[in-house]
C-alpha cells in the first residue's frame, strides 16, 4: 500500500534536514507524526518516527542532568533562519517589524527584547524567518543566544548609525561574539577560524536610523571600516518606502544562498505557489533527495523548464539547477 504522504509532511521533512538543535528536531518530528496518515502503508514510517523521537528525548534528558539553567531554541521555518543582532537601542525590533509586518514590542529604552522573537519575512513567493534577539553589550550576552546565533543560517547586524559612538558599538558586538567563537561576516573567514570551529557567518551590516542625527556623516566611516567584512546597507524604519524595504528583503534572502525550485508531477501543471528552497549549486539528484529519498533512489528521468536548453528537456542527474526552475521527476 502506498504511503501517500501529504505535502505538509514533505515540507516538515525538509525542515528536519536543516534542523541542528535536538529540541528543534523533536518538535519537527512530532509535527511529522501528527501529519502522517495512519494506515498499513505507513507502518514502517510510524515506527521510525517513534524510535527517533524517543531517542532524541532520551538524549536531551541525559544532557540536562549534568547541566544547570535552561535552554531556549527557535524552530527553523521557511526558506531559512536569519538572526537579528546588535547593541542596545539600535532599532532591531523596529527593523524586524518593518520587514515582516509583525507587531513586535518596540520601546525607546535598552534591552526591550528579553526573549527570541521570530517573525516571517515575505520575499517573492517564499518566507524567511527573522529572529529578533536581546541586545549584545560589553559583558552582556544571554547564554542561550549563542546557540541560536551559531545554528542560524545568516545574520543581520543592526547599528544606530546616528550615534556618535556607532563605530564603537559595532566593535563591541563583534568582540563579544568573537570571544564565543561566533564570527560574523563571511569575508573574514580564515583557516585559523575553521580550525577553532568558527568561520564567518554570512552577514549584512544594517546602518539603521538614517533619518536621524549624524547618520549621513557616519555612514561613509562605517562602510570604510567594515567594507572588507560586510555589505553595509543604510536603512530607516521611519522613512523607509516600499522599494527600500524590498531591496533589504532581497539582500537578506540572498544571504541564505538558496534557490527556488518548483515541482511538477507528470501530466500536471507545475505548483508555482510553494517552491522548494535548496542550496545554490544543487543538481537534479540533490533536488530529488530533498523531495524524498525514494525519488533519489529510484529516479528514472527528470525534465526541466528554465535552465534547460528548451522547455521540458530531459536532463541528467547532475544537471545544475537555477533559481526559478520547474522540475518534473519520474520514478
Amino acid at each position: 500500500m502506498p504511503a501517500n504522504l501529504p505535502p505538509q509532511y514533505i515540507a516538515a521533512e525538509q525542515k528536519l534536514k536543516a534542523a541542528r538543535d535536538p529540541e528543534e528536531k523533536i518538535a519537527i518530528l512530532e509535527e511529522m507524526w501528527s501529519l502522517l496518515p495512519k494506515h498499513k502503508g505507513t507502518d514502517k514510517i510510524q515506527a521510525d518516527l517513534k524510535r527517533r523521537i524517543s531517542k532524541l528525548k532520551k538524549e536531551a534528558e541525559e544532557g540536562k542532568k549534568g547541566r544547570k539553567g535552561f535552554s531556549i531554541s527557535v524552530v527553523r521555518e521557511g526558506a531559512g533562519q536569519i538572526v537579528v543582532v546588535g547593541p542596545p537601542n539600535s532599532g532591531k525590533s523596529s527593523l524586524v517589524a518593518a520587514l515582516t509586518g509583525e507587531n513586535l514590542k518596540v520601546a525607546p529604552y535598552p534591552f526591550t527584547t528579553l526573549l527570541p522573537c521570530p517573525a516571517m519575512m515575505p520575499w517573492l513567493d517564499v518566507q524567511v524567518q527573522l529572529v529578533d534577539l536581546p541586545a549584545v553589550a560589553p559583558g552582556h550576552v544571554e547564554f542561550w543566544c549563542i546557540n541560536i546565533i551559531r545554528n542560524s543560517d545568516a545574520a543581520l547586524l543592526v547599528v544606530d548609525a546616528s550615534g556618535e559612538d556607532c563605530l564603537d558599538r559595532v566593535e563591541e558586538v563583534l568582540g563579544e561574539l568573537d570571544q564565543r567563537q561566533i564570527h560574523l561576516g563571511e569575508r573574514q573567514r580564515s583557516s585559523s577560524d575553521t580550525a577553532r570551529g568558527g568561520g564567518g557567518k554570512r552577514t549584512i551590516l544594517v546602518a539603521n536610523k538614517m533619518d536621524l542625527g549624524r547618520a549621513r556623516e557616519n555612514l561613509p566611516l562605517v562602510s570604510e571600516l567594515h567594507a572588507d567584512r560586510f555589505d553595509v546597507i543604510p536603512f530607516s524604519c521611519v522613512a523607509a518606502v516600499r522599494d527600500t524595504i524590498e531591496a533589504l528583503r532581497k539582500s537578506a534572502f540572498t544571504l541564505l544562498d538558496v534557490i527556488r525550485i518548483y515541482p511538477k508531477e507528470p501530466g500536471e501543471k507545475p505548483d508555482l505557489k510553494q517552491p522548494f528552497t535548496i542550496k545554490s549549486g544543487s543538481t537534479v539528484l540533490d533536488f530529488a533527495a530533498h523531495v524524498h529519498k525514494d525519488f533519489a533512489r529510484n529516479l528514472k528521468q527528470a525534465r526541466v523548464w528554465g535552465s534547460a536548453r528548451f522547455g521540458g528537456q530531459a536532463v541528467s542527474r547532475d544537471h545544475l539547477l537555477r533559481d526559478g526552475d520547474i522540475v518534473e521527476l519520474s520514478m
